[in-house]
């Protein structure tokens, strides 16, 4: 399935659910000025094409969670694939993304204590085949964590187009 492109009702259940994720399709309709019927499809459509999710954001300090590191991998050639599907399935891990320059993969991941990272590092990293080189850097402080960030009023068919 190609790119989803939205409107603006679109974008405007969007920023809503933003504010409220459990906003009543009644309020979200009355929010976009369009009817209940067309705001309850609109939000399906962006479900189903997982253009959304709809889901709770956990602040991890809250629960214990104090330890944010960051990991570069170097892979193996053609092990790139191979690696971020096996970091994806640890728990610890959060965020997995196969990247270009230094590192084949980067990945974040959250600890409740030194024990636990240390684990990680001497009893699950050693069994994931083709990792070559792991570079570390511990989070210090979060300054922004972005799950709100606006969308862009942009023409989707000029998107990319050279000026």
């Amino acid at each position: 399935m190609g790119d989803v492109i939205l409107d603006g009702v679109d974008r405007e259940i969007i920023a809503a659910l933003k504010e409220d994720g459990r906003m009543s399709y009644a309020a979200l309709a009355q929010r976009a000025g369009v009817a209940e019927g067309t705001a309850r499809n609109r939000l399906m459509r962006l479900l189903e094409t997982h253009t959304i999710k709809i889901g709770p954001i956990i602040d991890q300090t809250k629960i214990g969670y104090r330890l944010n590191l960051w990991l570069g991998m170097r892979c193996r050639v053609g092990a790139l694939r191979e690696v971020a599907d096996a970091m994806a399935k640890l728990h610890s891990v959060r965020y997995v993304g196969a990247t270009t320059g230094a590192y084949d993969v980067v990945c974040e991941s959250v600890f409740l204590s030194e024990t636990e990272m240390l684990a990680f590092f001497e009893h699950e990293l050693p069994l994931i085949d083709g990792i070559t080189d792991v570079q570390t850097a511990l989070v210090l402080q979060i300054a922004k964590l972005g799950y709100e960030w606006e969308l862009r009023e942009e023409d989707p068919a000029g998107a990319g187009a050279d000026d």
